[in-house]
């Protein structure tokens, strides 16, 4: 079997971070004013932006160094869309005073998707690419997000889908910063019951051969990558 992907023989995963939002005081923002709310209820992240135009982003501290291999999976929910359009998803990589942000966002009012680092007024993109995706049938309200930094590419996936819906090289996208969360777009209500984050560990001695040997689960090694 040929692999189209540069994939890595990865050899051990292990779980940095699993928040299901049973805590309050898990570093996740709380804040209530005219413009924006998040909230810990119920087991699950609430984020509403009550802005007329602005972005919001609610954020921690990223478990895993930018060197590293990792992955950030999360499905949210989204409640309420009072504009009837606008964006909602992942951001990444950033500091507190995030000059610049990287984000992997769905639109609300379609089936697209788009990949951006950004700088934070939206003046310019370093790099940006959206393309549209296949909904899941049975969860209209909910997208299931998942970025994987593996060696020298990030992979991005929605919806639990064999195949990433972008790649591109890490020089594209580098990490400015250590923090990472969700990103809220004026007139979105969202809520998450669960994000994940995972410690990726390789095999140094992989060459990058794309004829992959096939594993114990009759699939190619370093190809669990693929699932997202």
């Amino acid at each position: 079997m040929i692999q189209i992907l540069p994939l890595a023989n990865i050899i051990h995963e292990e779980v940095s971070l699993e928040d299901d939002f049973n805590n309050k005081f898990e570093g996740w923002e709380i804040i209530e004013d005219e413009d924006e709310h998040s909230f810990i209820k119920n087991s699950h992240y609430w984020m509403e932006n009550k802005s007329s135009n602005r972005w919001m982003f609610y954020h921690k501290k990223l478990p895993v160094t930018s060197k590293e291999n990792f992955i950030i999976r999360a499905e949210i929910e989204i409640l309420n869309n009072k504009r009837g359009y606008g964006q909602y998803g992942l951001v990444w990589g950033f500091d507190k005073a995030h000059e610049k942000v990287s984000k992997f966002v769905v639109s609300t009012e379609s089936e697209r998707y788009t990949i951006a680092k950004f700088q934070k007024d939206h003046q310019f993109h370093e790099h940006r690419f959206g393309g549209k995706y296949e909904k899941h049938g049975f969860e209209f309200n909910k997208q299931f997000f998942s970025i994987v930094k593996l060696d020298k590419y990030f992979y991005f996936f929605l919806n639990h889908h064999d195949r990433p819906v972008y790649m591109t090289h890490v020089s594209q996208m580098p990490m400015e910063g250590d923090r990472f969360g969700f990103y809220v777009e004026p007139g979105i209500l969202i809520r998450c019951d669960k994000i994940v984050v995972k410690r990726l560990l390789t095999d140094k001695n992989f060459n990058g051969n794309p004829w992959m040997p096939l594993g114990n689960d009759e699939m190619p090694l370093g190809s669990e990558i693929l699932r997202g």
